[in-house]
């Protein structure tokens, strides 16, 4: 359901670097990589980097350990998938990405939304926090990119995997009571990402039934996706 959703914002030119923070297994990486001219992914978890590696390298993506290893100015499109939750400073670190974009650049994001519904697997996946779209939009800002278009995803089927999602985590608390934040986080891509490209298909054809309820509904759902345009006035 997020993909169908970040899809509707993603850019028809093709002739992008794409650069993707926080790529996890590359789930995501693979569908840019296959789309775009160029593909970087930014992922300092060496298991998780090690599988996205392999899986953009059809198209000779790029997967390194840290944004100081790619070259500012350049890129025309920076993502970042349910990352920017986990960051103490997320706003100076959307700042700092943003150094890597060329003029007028896009920026799309996904971020788990609606604060109050903040519960035990956020806790598990180490999450710091859950936005609106008005915080979303402040975020934007703060960082020098023109909030063009926040939306809400996931209505309803999101909700209910939500719920057992959280149902999961409260019967495995003892498992993470005391994991620092940053331990929790390193594990949350190879949680929550597709290991192969079966297991995504499976995952959309389930998901596919409720694509239409989440169109009708751009303001209700348990996430958010963004698109914005760096301006570079941080």
């Amino acid at each position: 359901m997020r993909w169908a959703a970040l899809g509707a914002l993603l850019p028809t030119r093709r002739d992008l670097l794409v650069v993707e923070l926080g790529c996890g297994l590359g789930a995501f990486g693979a569908r840019l990589a296959s789309t775009y001219a160029r593909y970087a992914g930014v992922e300092p978890d060496a298991a998780s980097a090690a599988v996205a590696r392999e899986r953009v390298a059809p198209w000779a993506g790029l997967v390194v350990p840290s944004v100081a290893d790619l070259p500012a100015g350049e890129a025309g499109l920076l993502c970042a998938f349910e990352v920017l939750e986990h960051l103490p400073d997320d706003a100076g670190e959307l700042r700092r990405w943003c150094r890597l974009a060329a003029p007028g650049a896009l920026v799309v994001l996904s971020v788990p939304a609606e604060p109050r519904r903040f519960g035990p697997w956020d806790e598990k996946v180490g999450h710091l926090r859950r936005y609106s779209r008005e915080t979303v939009a402040e975020l934007f800002r703060a960082a020098g990119v023109e909030p063009v278009r926040v939306v809400h995803y996931g209505y309803p089927f999101g909700y209910a995997l939500e719920a057992a999602r959280n149902a999961v985590a409260r019967r495995h608390a003892d498992e993470v009571r005391g994991v620092p934040v940053n331990r929790r986080t390193e594990s949350s891509g190879r949680q929550r990402q597709a290991r192969s490209a079966a297991m995504g298909a499976l995952r959309a054809g389930v998901s596919r039934p409720f694509l239409a309820w989440q169109g009708r509904h751009p303001d209700r759902g348990p996430g958010i996706v963004a698109l914005g345009r760096v301006t570079g006035d941080a």
